[in-house]
């Protein structure tokens, strides 16, 4: 007997994974950002999603970051798909703002902790602009 494992999907996979098509105009409309900003916000959402499905122990967004994911959360049904897509469901347990920090969400060691493990498990820095 075989027992075959599904193959992780690359970055560029998580990034083109189809959105619903009310998703962006959803952000552009309700939260002000322009069609291309929230490209970007819904694309770092798949990306800390991907990290916590990947092996990061935690993930916590930053503000920007939490609307993309707060949006894609609208989307039931999307949700759960990207979710079998990149190997594990993750659940949205929300944190107030921290104190003095308009940028990030929750505790400050899961958020430092998600910008370095978005370097060491994507290989790639994170966008500042999203991820200040």
């Amino acid at each position: 007997m075989t027992t075959t494992t599904k193959k992780r999907p690359t970055l560029q996979e998580v990034d083109n994974f189809p959105l619903p098509e009310l998703m962006i105009p959803r952000l552009v409309k309700e939260l002000g950002y322009s069609e291309a900003d929230a490209q970007m916000v819904v694309r770092e959402a798949k990306r800390m999603l991907y990290l916590r499905a990947s092996g990061a122990r935690t993930v916590s967004p930053s503000l920007k970051v939490d609307d993309g994911w707060h949006t894609m959360l609208m989307f039931t049904r999307f949700y759960k798909d990207f979710a079998k897509f990149i190997g594990g469901f993750v659940h949205h347990n929300p944190t107030p703002p921290r104190n003095g920090d308009e940028q990030s969400k929750g505790d400050s060691e899961a958020y430092a902790y998600t910008k370095q493990a978005y370097r060491e498990i994507l290989g790639v820095e994170p966008d500042a602009r999203w991820w200040p």
